[in-house]
């Protein structure tokens, strides 16, 4: 159904500087940064060192079967956090104020809450969201990172650390499904989640995540590697939220290939069509991994639903407001 031809649209979104208090770095230290990051595992260093802004996306989702009572909702989508020994609890936390600030009805996480082989900052990230206070629920799904995997063979997979994490982000009020649906209701109103196991683990399984979902109702997939999202998309998903990249394009070479196995070597961030009112978008994270570049700058996407059906009848609708002001020039 979704072809190579089909999942290469790219489209824009409103990109707002977002103060969020944190550190700044001098000449030094920056170019000290930015040489590690070019030099240390392609730059898988999370030194804190941003800028005190972050990219602040503002997107319209666009749902069928939408209902009212769920147009104009809110969704703050947050990605790539990677608690560990150089993304500390205190960094992630900014980002929980800053969110918290936002006023949103859901928040969705997807994926590699942390990057260590301790249990420590497990409860240190979930310590952290816990703090989270969107008016409906906290929503997420794992990340390869979460399971301890740097490759998709299996290369460092740690036992028994996915299920730790997750009990962790349970007690903090997190719901992270695993191949599962989670479904909130409004009046007559419903929105469906569905999360599934990241792409590169054993117990990646779509097809059960999809078991109890109404297809006649809008379905939000949330899934760590956007390699995913054509087929989550033919399994009725209108919008397919992801991470991993960190905004980056995988070099295309043998080595990289090995290393880092990519599908769709053009789904690197952003939004991207996938044809048949189907959406793709990648967050770029929020830690600091992978930041050479301002457009690699750490991410919040913030969401606001709207019903296809009503987004369709305005766009037909004249706009005479507009008009009017076009008379008076």
């Amino acid at each position: 159904m979704f072809s190579d031809e089909t999942v290469s649209c790219v489209d824009q979104a409103e990109v707002t500087e977002f103060e969020s208090g944190l550190p700044t770095g001098g000449l030094l230290k920056q170019m000290v940064w930015r040489t590690a990051n070019c030099c240390l595992l392609g730059g898988l260093l999370a030194w804190p060192l941003e800028r005190d802004w972050v990219r602040l996306e503002k997107l319209t989702m666009p749902l069928d079967n939408l209902g009212w009572e769920f147009d104009g909702a809110r969704i703050a989508h947050l990605s790539d956090l990677h608690c560990g020994t150089l993304v500390r609890e205190k960094h992630i936390h900014r980002y929980v104020e800053m969110i918290n600030s936002l006023d949103v009805d859901f928040v969705v996480i997807t994926g590699d809450f942390i990057t260590t082989a301790s249990r420590r900052y497990a409860r240190a990230v979930s310590r952290a969201l816990g703090d989270l206070r969107p008016n409906t629920a906290v929503v997420a799904c794992l990340g390869n990172h979460d399971y301890g995997l740097w490759h998709p063979k299996g290369i460092g997979m740690v036992e028994g650390m996915a299920d730790f994490l997750c009990d962790k982000l349970a007690d903090a009020g997190v719901i992270v499904l695993r191949n599962e649906s989670k479904a909130f209701f409004r009046g007559e109103a419903v929105l469906q989640f569905i999360g599934v196991e990241d792409y590169w683990s054993p117990q990646y399984n779509p097809q059960t995540a999809f078991e109890l979902v109404d297809t006649d109702s809008p379905t939000i997939a949330l899934s760590h590697n956007p390699d995913t999202a054509p087929l989550l998309a033919s399994q009725n998903a209108g919008w397919i939220l992801s991470g991993h990249t960190h905004g980056k394009a995988t070099p295309q070479t043998r080595f990289w290939d090995a290393v880092y196995p990519t599908r769709f070597k053009q789904f690197v961030g952003g939004r991207h069509s996938l044809g048949a009112n189907r959406h793709l978008y990648i967050n770029r994270g929020i830690s600091n991994a992978w930041r050479v570049r301002s457009e690699h700058r750490p991410e919040v996407t913030l969401f606001t639903l709207r019903s296809v059906a009503r987004t369709n009848r305005q766009k037909r609708r004249p706009d005479h407001n507009q008009a009017d002001r076009l008379s008076l020039i």
